[in-house]
């Protein structure tokens, strides 16, 4: 990408689309141009950032406005995700999903400048159902056995890998070069004040967790990779982990604990999750210990396997300390909340 060319992100104004502007600004570069369905966001964010430009659009709701903000561009990164709120079985939110890539590959199409995709999916999509214990290694080449899956990660994980294969069938027809990253647990400050990480969906509100490994990527390297790629013709084709380091669930709370007086966490997460143990939950679970979701659950508590990129070398990750992390989400979201 040279400095002036023409750029759009898809849902700039969400958690990882407004880091990316953040940081394709602070790179230099100077035509961006971002998706939004919400005029007081975008205001808000075109204050911090006053060289991007805004086009309210949503590739369900206004596909032509979608294409029409492809128009021209050559780089485009799709950091939205879009639902239409009435989706109830896995059907639905692949039907979602699907019709989502489909409208974007149109405005691709139409616009006939793009040069390269880079498409945010999930880790979910690598390294959830997988009910094969002999497994010892999850990277990239790793795929959820969705002939097997169970009810409680169906339509996630389903509606993740369609996407994907979807993006990938569609950049084939007309030869676009695509990058797909898989994020794990996504978290770290806010760059918006309306936006809160996987700690916030993880810890608000009373109710069980099971304790256990937490794999996660700071918002700000997601940001990173995803520029990183854009330019690196040796991503091509490939998908991405992203992955920045491990910690557990209970290291997530004993660092919000040490940080935060009792009145601040009730006024962040109002009380925080009872945490069970790994033991207590296989247990619990042992009558539906014939089915996937144990299966993959037992593995995943109990980690035989490693989870690791085939490509290290694509990004150097700048935030690799959990408990660091951790606190500047935290301190975040204390200043979004007063």
């Amino acid at each position: 990408m040279q400095k002036n060319d023409k750029i759009v992100i898809l849902g700039i104004t969400g958690y990882t689309g407004s880091w990316l502007a953040k940081t394709l600004t602070d790179a230099g570069y100077t035509n961006i141009t971002g998706t939004y369905r919400n005029a007081d966001k975008l205001a808000a964010l075109t204050e911090l950032l006053p060289n991007i430009h805004g086009v309210q659009a949503d590739l369900l709701d206004s596909p032509q406005a979608v294409a029409t903000a492809l128009t021209g561009i050559q780089w485009v990164f799709n950091n939205s995700a879009p639902f239409t709120g009435h989706e109830q079985s896995t059907a639905d939110f692949i039907a979602t999903k699907i019709q989502a890539v489909n409208n974007l590959f149109k405005g691709i199409s139409q616009a006939n400048t793009v040069q390269k995709l880079v498409q945010i999916g999930s880790a979910a999509a690598i390294d959830m159902g997988i009910a094969d214990p002999t497994v010892t290694t999850i990277n990239e080449d790793t795929w959820p056995d969705l002939d097997h899956m169970d009810t409680a990660y169906e339509p996630f994980i389903n509606m993740k890998v369609r996407e994907e294969q979807r993006v990938r069938d569609l950049a084939n027809i007309i030869n676009l070069p695509v990058t797909v990253i898989h994020p794990t647990n996504i978290v770290g400050p806010s760059f918006t004040p309306w936006q809160h990480d996987m700690i916030y969906a993880y810890l608000h509100g009373s109710r069980q967790l099971v304790d256990g490994p937490m794999d996660s990527v700071d918002v700000r390297d997601i940001a990173g990779l995803e520029l990183t790629v854009m330019n690196n013709p040796q991503s091509n084709g490939t998908r991405v982990l992203g992955l920045g380091f491990t910690s557990t669930y209970r290291e997530l709370e004993t660092v919000v604990q040490d940080t935060l007086t009792p009145d601040q966490v009730t006024q962040l997460f109002s009380k925080l999750p009872t945490l069970i143990s790994a033991q207590t939950a296989l247990a619990l679970w042992q009558p539906i210990s014939y089915t996937a979701f144990y299966k993959d659950q037992a593995w995943r508590l109990n980690p035989k396997s490693v989870l690791k990129t085939k490509y290290p070398d694509f990004y150097q990750y700048r935030h690799t300390t959990a408990e660091t992390t951790f606190k500047q989400a935290i301190h975040k979201m204390l200043k979004d909340f007063a």
